[in-house]
């Protein structure tokens, strides 16, 4: 008996060895290592409207936590003080969204790594069992060829749905309210809560119209955020001062429906995980020449 155990024991550590090195290995072997792998900067360049939407929201949560970010400025913000195509305010806001994209959609893949979200989410759609129906089309390995995917998360089982492709499949929005409660966007889950990528703070809210409110049958008292991420009060009082600001004085009414109110808003790693989630699958390899995309 204690030598059936002994060798039990032997194979077990040599499958997981085995299965530790081809981790290792296999994405080596099918990388083409005639392109260079993409930087951190490459893959960053083009920011998606996701991301700038998290600063929308969230602006005192976003500008204090990733780099750069009190410098990214929206096209709103970039109207309103003139600023043309040409002028250099523009470029440094450019510069300033990519060096945040850039910090976030790393710290995020770190988060997602030390959460094990790998380990039930996998990033590889195989070409069987109609997985390009279920997950979207079938991976490429140049597309892996990232600084992003070192290491390449193929994940080991699919207690979830494979992310290959999960970039702006949601919204921010849908996101945020999954990580703090997984059965509020998806009944029956097992995912557990990640009620840590959250802090106390407050928020800017906005109640709907009594009119609408009656016409949906909805309570009265019904509110939409403005704008979250507020560690103080104060800060969330100035910024709802701000939006007040930004209304003509013909919507009076609207002014008076907004509010600050306490609430549980992302945190830096929680904003982060978002980045990345949203970032999965929108980065393509260049096909090389004279290939079929």
């Amino acid at each position: 008996m204690d030598r059936l155990t002994s060798i039990l024991i032997a194979a077990g550590l040599a499958c997981f060895a085995l299965s530790f090195v081809l981790s290792g290995l296999y994405p080596w072997l099918i990388t083409d290592h005639k392109e260079p792998e993409a930087t951190i900067e490459v893959v960053a360049h083009d920011v998606p409207l996701e991301f700038k939407g998290l600063r929308e929201v969230y602006p005192a949560a976003f500008d204090a936590s990733f780099q750069r970010g009190a410098e990214c400025l929206s096209e709103k913000q970039l109207a309103d003080a003139g600023v043309g195509p040409a002028d250099p305010r523009r470029a440094n806001s450019d510069a300033a969204w990519r060096a945040a994209y850039a910090d976030a959609i790393h710290r995020g893949r770190d988060r997602y790594i030390a959460e094990a979200c790998w380990h039930c989410h996998s990033q590889y759609v195989r070409p069987v069992s109609n997985e390009d129906v279920r997950f979207g089309p079938v991976s490429v390995a140049r597309d892996d060829n990232n600084v992003l995917q070192r290491p390449v998360m193929w994940g080991t089982r699919r207690v979830g749905p494979d992310l290959t492709h999960e970039g702006g499949l949601r919204t921010n929005d849908w996101h945020v309210a999954h990580l703090w409660n997984p059965t509020d966007t998806s009944p029956g889950s097992v995912m557990p809560r990640y009620t840590w990528l959250f802090d106390d703070g407050f928020e800017v809210r906005r109640r709907i119209e009594p009119d609408t409110a009656e016409r949906m049958a909805m309570s009265k008292d019904t509110s939409y955020r403005m704008a979250s991420g507020f560690a103080t009060k104060a800060a969330a009082d100035a910024a709802l001062a701000e939006i007040a600001a930004s209304l003509p004085e013909s919507r009076a009414e609207e002014k008076a429906r907004l509010f600050v109110e306490e609430a549980k808003v992302p945190n830096q790693e929680g904003l982060a995980v978002v980045s990345y989630l949203q970032w999965l699958g929108t980065w393509k390899a260049p096909v090389p020449e004279g290939q079929k995309p």
